[in-house]
């Protein structure tokens, strides 16, 4: 009951965050912002996730990690609300950097949360499940936003904050209080180091992702002169088969084992990276990008096992892959971008060269996680 109650509960929040994805740089534009400072309101919830995520998955492994999804649910229903009462640039990045601030409790306590309930043999199984709501939220949410931006640029804001308090209500009534703690009495490895890669590998891994989600629009109206209809397609059933392939994550998990897991879907995202650039046809490119995203739908629930099992501090643990995750999608899209005003295949090299390089660090130390 509480991996459903915390899954249906992040599955709300991320739809209403991601209802504003194709909403917010036109209300920026009639605000009077610059494309310099639409980048810079996207770049400030990130950053403030970034500066605040540890200190909250501290507090909620002291107080308990409902209270950081309550606090987390109803910081955001708040922020949301207040960002289209003033139509100005700087007004939005404030609000935009007080809403990373206070929502930011919500995932790092929510993924804790998951951890803490979980067992030996169910973390794989419930880690994907939680990973399969949070990325059908952000599927779905988009559709939200183009659908009610017809009525009003102001209606997406309004229903995104509502789905924010129908979260922070879910958490408040069926979500129960638990502190850090060991369920299954076992330390795996030696703790701060086999953390610590995992982290460096969650970072790098954002960067892979969001330089793709960056320029992937633009690579295509370039390359295949294509417009926002089919990238919005591709987006939508990649998501929702990877989302498929998170729920289902724990099956490969009980046949390769953890380690193997993650070493194949680093591999495969290097080959794709660099095969992204040689691709011929819209469809083939398609095909890449459903394989890239499945993959990663695999390894994100064998990579938050591995950091929730056998920890004290999984809140505070959370909140440094939390703030990890933050800090490559601050570094990602402005590589991406830059790389791309080059030579438009750069971006999809640059993905490659770092996937090789979370690769062979994965390698290396992978006598902290076999025979797991």
């Amino acid at each position: 009951m509480g991996v459903f109650a915390v899954s249906l509960v992040v599955f709300t929040i991320m739809s209403g965050f991601s209802i504003l994805f194709p909403i917010l740089p036109f209300w920026a534009l009639n605000s009077g912002a610059s494309p310099f400072e639409i980048g810079i309101i996207f770049s400030a919830y990130p950053l403030a996730q970034f500066l605040s995520s540890r200190f909250w998955g501290s507090i909620s492994d002291r107080f308990g990690y409902k209270l950081g999804i309550v606090i987390g649910s109803l910081g955001f229903a708040a922020t949301h609300l207040l960002l289209p009462l003033y139509p100005s640039p700087i007004y939005i990045i404030a609000v935009r950097f007080l809403g990373g601030l206070i929502s930011s409790a919500a995932l790092p306590s929510s993924s804790a949360y998951i951890g803490a309930i979980s067992s030996e043999g169910s973390y794989a199984r419930n880690f994907g499940i939680y990973g399969a709501s949070l990325g059908l939220g952000i599927v779905v949410g988009p559709f939200i936003g183009g659908i009610t931006s017809k009525v009003s640029l102001i209606l997406p804001f309004i229903v995104s904050s509502v789905l924010g308090f129908l979260a922070f209500l879910l958490s408040l009534i069926f979500v129960k209080n638990i502190k850090g703690g060991i369920p299954e009495g076992t330390l795996r490895a030696k703790l701060p180091k086999e953390k610590s890669v995992l982290i460096i590998l969650s970072f790098l891994g954002m960067i892979v992702i969001v330089n793709f989600e960056a320029i992937l629009a633009l690579f295509i109206k370039d390359k295949f002169s294509l417009g926002s209809a089919e990238v919005g397609y591709l987006l939508g059933i990649s998501g929702l088969v990877g989302a498929v392939f998170q729920a289902n994550a724990n099956m490969a998990i009980n046949l390769l084992g953890y380690w193997r897991v993650i070493f194949f879907s680093l591999l495969g995202s290097a080959i794709i990276s660099i095969m992204v650039p040689l691709s011929p046809s819209f469809l083939v490119l398609s095909f890449l990008i459903v394989i890239l995203v499945s993959l990663s739908g695999i390894s994100q629930p064998a990579i938050l096992s591995l950091l929730s099992i056998g920890v004290r501090n999984r809140g505070e643990v959370m909140g440094v892959y939390q703030s990890a995750t933050s800090l490559g999608r601050i570094i990602g899209p402005a590589m991406a971008g830059l790389l791309y005003s080059w030579n438009l295949n750069f971006p999809f090299l640059f993905a490659g060269f770092v996937s090789i390089l979370s690769l062979l660090l994965w390698f290396k130390f992978r006598k902290l996680y076999t025979p797991v």
